[in-house]
C-alpha cells in the first residue's frame, strides 16, 4: 500500500499559555517564532491527520482518530510535527509520543517541560525552564545547555544519556542498559551508583559542592562526567 503524505500549515493568532501535543509516532520539532503568532507545520499521513484547538489557555495537538486507525498499519511512519511558538510566554510544555524523535531548541518555558516517549530519541538544545522530566523505554536523550531553576529528572530504560553544559538545582537520571556522560557544573555533588560499568565523576572537595546535587543510577552501563 503506499502512503500518501501532505504538507499542511497554519497560523494561530490566538494566544495560549499551555502547550500539549500528543504525537503518536511523527517526529516533533519546536522552535522559537519571529514573532507574536503560531506556525503548526504537519508532514502528514494524508488518511491520519493531525488537529489543534485552544481551550482553557492550552494548545493541544492530537492525531484525528478515524475507523481506520486502529487498524494494521504496515511501514514506518513519516510523519512530522514543526511547531514555531513565541519565545517565552508557555507555562507548560508536555509532548507525548510513541516513536518518533522529540526536537527542542531555543524555547523558554516558565514551568516545566514533560516529555514522555515509548521507543525515540529526545534532544534539547539551549533552552531555559522550570524544570524537565522525560520518562522512556528506549532511545537515547540529549540535552545541550539545558538551564532548570528546580530539577531536571529522567528515567530510562536502554538507551544513552548526555547531558552537557546543563544546569540545576537538583539532576536524577535513572537508566537500566545505557551509558550517562557529559559536562556539568564543576561545583556540583555527584552521588552515582551502576551495578556493571566504569565510573569516573569530577572530585569535588568538600564544602565545596555548592552547585546542586546530582544522582544517577545505572544497571549496565558506565558513568563519566568531566
Amino acid at each position: 500500500m503506499i502512503v500518501k503524505y501532505v504538507t499542511n500549515t497554519y497560523v494561530i493568532t490566538d494566544t495560549y499559555k499551555k502547550l500539549l501535543l500528543d504525537a503518536k509516532d511523527a517526529s516533533v520539532k519546536i522552535e522559537p517564532s519571529n514573532d507574536d503568532s503560531t506556525k503548526l507545520v504537519f508532514f502528514e499521513n494524508k488518511k491520519h491527520p493531525y488537529e489543534f484547538f485552544i481551550e482553557d489557555d492550552t494548545l493541544t495537538i492530537k492525531l484525528v482518530k478515524t475507523r481506520w486507525y486502529n487498524f494494521l498499519r504496515i511501514g514506518i511512519d513519516r510523519s512530522e510535527i514543526r511547531l514555531y511558538v513565541p519565545k517565552s510566554t508557555l507555562e507548560t510544555i508536555s509532548v507525548r509520543s510513541n516513536t518518533g524523535y522529540v526536537d527542542i531548541s531555543s524555547i523558554t518555558c516558565n514551568g516545566a517541560i514533560d516529555i514522555q516517549i515509548n521507543t525515540g530519541k529526545i534532544n534539547l538544545e539551549s533552552v531555559f525552564c522550570q524544570a524537565f522530566n522525560s520518562k522512556g523505554n528506549t532511545g537515547h536523550i540529549s540535552l545541550n545547555k539545558l538551564t532548570a531553576t528546580q530539577n531536571i529528572s529522567i528515567k530510562r530504560g536502554t538507551g544513552k544519556v548526555s547531558l552537557n553544559d546543563c544546569f540545576a538545582r537538583e539532576i536524577f537520571v535513572k537508566t537500566n542498559t545505557g551509558s550517562v556522560r557529559g559536562r556539568l557544573p564543576s561545583n556540583m555533588a555527584f552521588i552515582v551508583r551502576t551495578n556493571t560499568g566504569r565510573m569516573e565523576i569530577p572530585k569535588v572537595p568538600i564544602g565545596e559542592a555548592i552547585g546542586g546535587r546530582c544522582e544517577i543510577k545505572t544497571n549496565t552501563g558506565n558513568i563519566k562526567f568531566e
